[in-house]
């Protein structure tokens, strides 16, 4: 995975649990971004999925500390200290499917055709080039140490040194491994380490390997968090690109020829040895039904029908759907311009000159040059279109859980009766009116009645505050929905969501609004590769004896 993917897998709570502290809204991106070399911290060991690596001979422990595999500017890299990187990436990567549980080997293979079964060395990753999964690993391994080393130089040649917590971090996380060998049923740290990462693995290099990339990714981040910009620098950033940061609002009904094929029928019907019926149309049949399609289309696109509901009553009437039930128009509301797959769609709907009402019709087709085939017509009606102008919310709330509920033992959910929310209902006016009634009813004081009260374990400790919320936050609807109200600092209220009921105090909106927090996050990603990129321009990697990769690797032991 590249730098730049990587670094676009931001992770957004899961503001519909609650569960988490937000982030400031400008910093969220910033702090919860990961960079080139995704260092794998002691724990990951604890769950690695090399289950059955067989180990070599104490000698081959001593060549592979002896021999320099590759070679970073100045550093050479032993194979035990390269064989870090291969080992880590390659676990980073298949853990991308931990989720799957015990599926997990089974969708690694669906999704990505790496088989943890067989050898790393004997499976195609690349089928043009033939690269096998062997040299992919390897690649990424000697790339993170690229990257790891450039941005270590950097940071010593700058004064960059570990803080008193970040060493007394890598103290603990050497004493650690002694417990992580023992819960492993190792002897000694020192064997543990050579099951994960081959002979010649050392408590001594595993820590050194830690401490750089510490180093390393605590001055990235520490570059990557201190960029900060002016309104002036926003603007100029959106100047290319303004329809980039609108969200849209429109409908579409397709018309498509293969259904007109059906609904005007005809054809030569064919059955086969094994039963199977298959219909074939003539040249002429086909075009027929490409002409309805695009008839069906162009009676839709007509300036009539300007309003959703005008639209759906006229897709009702069309003689191909006089026996359909709810038949009509798909709708999307406020999507950003990123959402729009197809180019066509995007052309047409973020037109400066759009207005309510619009409405066309676009030709879709499959294939290309000359055997490109038309297969139907799209209606496209736009409806509305949104700067996302409006400024983040940052709000405060007091969640009083349901308790009790009967759980279906087949889904899993929880159901509560009406007396079950009446009874959270009634706590929850109870605290606001508690709080209507104090001496002040300011922020500090909801705070501390929300330390106190609410059931929220995730923001009770910070006064129940939860920052930067956005019309696409992952936030239940009725929360999400209260905060982005036009409100202003001290509104109040009580709000139902599946977790219980809400207490909710505004407390300001955010410093920045919704655009400018999205063109904020690639602003930063912007220069942050630049940085970057100006950073590894010059460093050069070099093959000496790759020999002690374990390149025959079998994952699953």
């Amino acid at each position: 995975m590249s730098a730049s993917d990587k670094k676009k897998l931001r992770k957004e709570q899961n503001a519909a649990a609650m569960t988490e502290r937000q982030k400031k809204a400008n910093k969220e991106a910033k702090a919860l971004k990961t960079y080139t070399f995704t260092f794998i911290v002691l724990m990951v060991l604890v769950v690695a999925i090399f289950l059955g690596i067989t180990l070599r001979n104490p000698v081959t422990g001593l060549v592979n500390r002896a021999t320099t595999a590759v070679t970073v500017d100045d550093h050479k890299l032993t194979s035990v200290e390269l064989n870090y990187y291969y080992m880590d990436f390659i676990q980073t990567f298949a853990s991308q499917y931990d989720s799957y549980g015990t599926y997990a080997t089974t969708y690694l293979q669906l999704y990505t055709g790496l088989n943890v079964s067989l050898p790393l060395d004997e499976q195609t990753y690349n089928k043009e080039t033939g690269e096998t999964w062997a040299d992919y690993f390897t690649t990424a391994a000697k790339d993170n140490a690229k990257w790891a080393y450039a941005m270590y130089d950097k940071a010593i040649a700058e004064g960059y040194r570990l803080t008193d917590t970040d060493q007394k971090s890598l103290d603990t996380q050497e004493a650690n491994l002694e417990v992580i060998a023992q819960y492993q049923g190792y002897s000694s740290v020192a064997g543990y380490l050579r099951s994960v990462y081959g002979p010649g693995a050392s408590v001594k290099t595993y820590m050194e390997y830690t401490r750089i990339n510490t180093i390393a990714n605590n001055y990235a981040n520490e570059y990557y968090e201190g960029l900060e910009f002016k309104d002036a620098d926003y603007r100029e950033f959106e100047k290319e690109k303004l329809t980039d940061y609108n969200s849209y609002s429109f409908s579409y009904y397709y018309c498509t020829v293969s259904d007109y094929q059906t609904f005007l029928g005809g054809g030569k019907t064919t059955v086969d040895k094994d039963g199977k019926t298959t219909v074939t149309y003539s040249d002429e049949e086909k075009e027929a039904a490409r002409k309805a399609a695009e008839e069906a289309a162009k009676g839709l696109a007509i300036a009539d029908n300007n309003t959703l509901e005008k639209l759906n009553e006229a897709i009702k009437a069309l003689p191909i759907n006089k026996d359909k039930k709810d038949v009509k128009a798909t709708e999307n509301t406020l999507v950003l311009s990123g959402s729009i797959q197809n180019a066509d769609f995007k052309k047409w709907i973020t037109d400066s000159a759009r207005k309510a009402g619009d409405i066309t019709t676009i030709e879709i087709k499959s294939g290309e040059g000359d055997d490109a085939k038309v297969t139907g017509y799209y209606v496209l009606l736009f409806q509305d279109m949104d700067k996302n102008e409006q400024p983040l919310a940052n709000v405060q709330h007091i969640l009083v859980k349901f308790t009790g509920g009967t759980k279906d033992s087949e889904t899993g959910v929880t159901t509560y009766s009406d007396a079950e929310k009446k009874a959270a209902k009634d706590k929850a006016e109870a605290i606001l009116d508690e709080f209507l009634k104090g001496e002040k009813q300011d922020s500090e004081a909801f705070g501390k009645l929300a330390e106190a009260k609410s059931e929220d374990t995730g923001s009770k400790a910070t006064g129940g505050l939860i920052e930067g919320i956005y019309r696409d936050s992952n936030y239940v609807q009725s929360f999400k929905d209260w905060a982005l109200d036009d409100r202003k600092v001290g509104d109040t209220g009580i709000i139902e969501s599946e977790y219980g009921y809400h207490v909710m105090f505004y407390k300001e909106d955010g410093e920045l609004t919704y655009r400018d927090y999205m063109i904020d996050i690639d602003l930063t990603n912007t220069k942050y590769e630049e940085w970057e990129t100006e950073i590894l321009k010059d460093v050069t990697v070099t093959d000496k004896n790759l020999k002690g990769l374990d390149r025959d690797l079998v994952i699953g032991g």
